[in-house]
């Protein structure tokens, strides 16, 4: 049995056919009316409402005249038993009516979503995952209209429906990894282990995200170099998100020549300090001589970036590293390199 939105049959519409098909239509104009005056007046009359709240009013008191008549005339037409071709005028109108108000209601309806279910989310992310999801609703607005019709010019939609599954079976069994990208877009927007800003490390790609996409992720490296990463890849692999410090910690190894004055290593770490802590945002914490290694002494330091841009903070550190270099030259302390030592016996 073939499903229709339409009456098939071609008789003479009766009087009682006409009435029931206008009653219908000024019903559906008044509810029509009802909901757009009824949104103004509410608009108008109340104080300040929260935002999502005032959108929506907004949304229903700027439905278009255009629609509340298409919409009508297409729900009475359902009654009537006209020739196919007013059938297809009318579903047109209504098409029409369909994309253009759903589409600012979905939208509506995501803002919703992304305000309560992704609050966590940044505003460049929520404002990427809107629009992935605004593409598939719009897509899948204009496949409801063209049903309809389709409908119309009698094309049967219950064949139609069965084709397009078996088509889409086929498609999914040809294209596993899109699809894989595709749900691994949402899981990562929705799970947010980053977020567009952030400076990730997979194996071993380090940059900032620059885009999070349906099918893959871009990064931009240190090297102004775009990375596209597939995203079933990005959700599978263990990534490093050095976005997320709100407080860096450095920590390194200087190793210095084993005739270096024991009163000079005593001193070093309060020439460190000095170097180190003369820095805004940047707290000294330690330097220690951490061991005796075969040809050096190691001297262990730390310190804390009280910032979370890693560029600035690897900028700092070779500022840092420079100074240090500058400063061990003026005490005269040499750094180690593996040596070797031979002595020989007469």
């Amino acid at each position: 049995m073939e499903f229709s939105f339409f009456r098939e049959d071609a008789t003479v519409p009766s009087m009682q056919d006409f009435l029931l098909a206008w009653g219908v239509v000024v019903w559906f104009f008044v509810l029509f009316c009802l909901i757009k005056f009824g949104a103004r007046f509410l608009l108008a009359r109340l104080g300040k409402w929260p935002s999502l709240k005032k959108d929506f009013f907004v949304i229903l008191s700027g439905l278009s005249w255009y629609s509340g008549v298409s919409v009508a005339l297409f729900c009475g037409n359902l009654f009537l038993p006209f020739v196919k071709w007013i059938h297809v005028v009318f579903s047109g109108f209504f098409a029409v009516a369909l994309i253009i108000e759903l589409s600012g209601i979905l939208k509506f309806f995501l803002k919703v979503v992304m305000e309560k279910g992704f609050a966590h989310q940044d505003a460049k992310t929520k404002k990427n995952l809107t629009e992935i999801l605004n593409t598939l609703l719009q897509i899948l607005i204009w496949i409801l209209a063209a049903l309809i019709f389709f409908d119309t010019v009698g094309v049967a939609i219950t064949p139609l429906l069965a084709s397009l599954g078996v088509w889409g079976i086929a498609v999914a069994f040809a294209s596993q990894k899109l699809i894989e990208d595709f749900f691994s877009s949402f899981s990562i927007m929705g799970s947010s282990p980053f977020r567009i800003g952030d400076i990730i490390t997979i194996k071993d790609t380090t940059g900032t995200v620059k885009k999070i996409g349906l099918r893959s992720t871009t990064l931009l490296t240190v090297e102004d170099k775009s990375v596209i990463i597939p995203n079933r890849l990005l959700v599978a692999e263990i990534i490093e998100n050095s976005g997320t410090i709100k407080v860096r910690r450095k920590r390194f190894s200087l190793t210095i020549t084993y005739e270096t004055p024991l009163e000079k290593v005593r001193q070093i770490p309060k020439l460190l300090e000095q170097i180190i802590g003369k820095h805004k945002d940047v707290g000294f914490e330690w330097a220690v001589l951490r061991d005796l290694q075969a040809s050096c002494l190691e001297i262990y330091v730390s310190y804390v970036i009280n910032n979370d841009d890693w560029l600035n903070a690897t900028q700092l550190h070779s500022k840092i590293l420079e100074e240090i270099l500058e400063k061990f030259a003026e005490e005269k302390i040499d750094f180690a390199y593996p040596t070797q030592t031979l002595r020989l016996k007469k």
